[in-house]
């Protein structure tokens, strides 16, 4: 993690001879006379007890304004974004670059909780406050923040604190953080806490989980964080998967539609519905099953599930057709045995 700050004071001496230091009194008078700015709370005391209320996580931001931690400069291209992603895409968001403008013209009102980073020395990494860091480095300018040493499950909670003080995350963002928390050994109690969520929402996050661990991370990243897709759309489309992987005939469709031009300029929530009434069409037609024309009028339909498929042959306009193919059956299983690199059967 490079040097440890041992104590408060010889923290706050290297923070000055780093950066220097803001007046932090004048940063939190400009702050009470500003706009109300509403932040939520996910943080917890202790990672298995019940987490702190939301008007006492706002009187420990507005402490830590008033002085009793000091408020540094730093460049941002020094600071790194947390170990897990919560935000699939912070500047995609309508509202982000209204966002940028505001802090251009403004400043920034509210400093960011970072800590020294991990593995990167002279590094920071990000707790909450990934929008601004992100608006100082598209203006690059340096960034407001406090510097505290966190560990990862403070750093997680702390982080949900973002989470809250605007728009939540949506459902999928929900459901792919828990995922992500839970495939890098947090609890579900540190999970909860960081989603802001009580310790009896165990069940929630569980859920949670479960949904996001249906579908492959990249294709969630290629939808986006739909945020007006909930639940019940969500576990429909999970319909479609399975273990994390969807079948053949589904991915064919996926690949087709996520690779236009509409889908790359379209908005998440059309992307998620066009991906799912391309995947419920492909389902409803597979009930009719597949036409085949094979000329003269004729037309062999092929109706699959997940145990057989069903060929059927109209006698009438093929006739023959069926028994040559079963007479050439055996043949055929063969050379499909040989294209696979298996054993014929006889």
């Amino acid at each position: 993690m490079g040097a440890v700050m041992t104590n408060a004071k010889e923290r706050s001496n290297r923070m000055k001879s780093l950066f220097g230091n803001v007046d932090s009194a004048e940063l939190a008078k400009q702050i009470s006379a500003g706009p109300s700015v509403k932040v939520g709370s996910g943080a917890v005391k202790s990672m298995d007890r019940a987490f702190v209320a939301v008007e006492e996580e706002n009187e420990r931001l507005r402490e830590q304004l008033s002085g009793s931690e000091t408020i540094v400069e730093i460049d941002s291209a020094l600071v790194v974004p947390s170990f897990v992603r919560d935000r699939l895409d912070i500047e995609g968001e309508p509202q982000f670059q209204a966002f940028v403008e505001g802090i251009r013209e403004n400043g920034q009102r509210l400093p960011i909780l970072v800590r020294p980073s991990p593995d990167r020395q002279g590094f920071f990494q990000v707790a909450y406050g990934h929008r601004r860091l992100r608006a100082c480095q598209i203006l690059e300018r340096p960034v407001k923040a406090i510097v505290r040493d966190l560990s990862d499950d403070e750093l997680v909670v702390a982080q949900g604190i973002e989470n809250t003080e605007r728009a939540n995350l949506s459902f999928i963002e929900q459901a792919l953080f828990a995922a992500t928390l839970k495939s890098r050994g947090f609890r579900r109690e540190t999970i909860a806490a960081a989603l802001g969520r009580a310790d009896g929402k165990l069940t929630y996050i569980s859920m949670l989980i479960g949904i996001a661990e249906q579908f492959p991370a990249e294709l969630i990243g290629r939808i986006g964080s739909a945020p007006s897709i909930g639940r019940p759309k969500w576990e429909k489309l999970a319909a479609h998967f399975k273990d994390g992987r969807a079948p053949a005939a589904a991915q064919l469709i996926i690949d087709q539609v996520t690779s236009t031009r509409a889908w790359v300029a379209s908005p998440s929530d059309q992307r998620f519905a066009a991906l799912m009434n391309a995947l419920e069409h492909k389902a409803a037609s597979g009930d009719r099953g597949e036409e085949i024309e094979v000329g003269g009028g004729a037309v062999i339909t092929a109706k699959s599930s997940r145990s057989s498929t069903l060929i059927t042959i109209p006698e009438s306009k093929m006739p023959g057709l069926s028994a040559w193919l079963i007479e050439k059956l055996p043949a055929l299983v063969d050379e499909y045995r040989q294209q696979n690199g298996e054993t014929p059967m006889r």
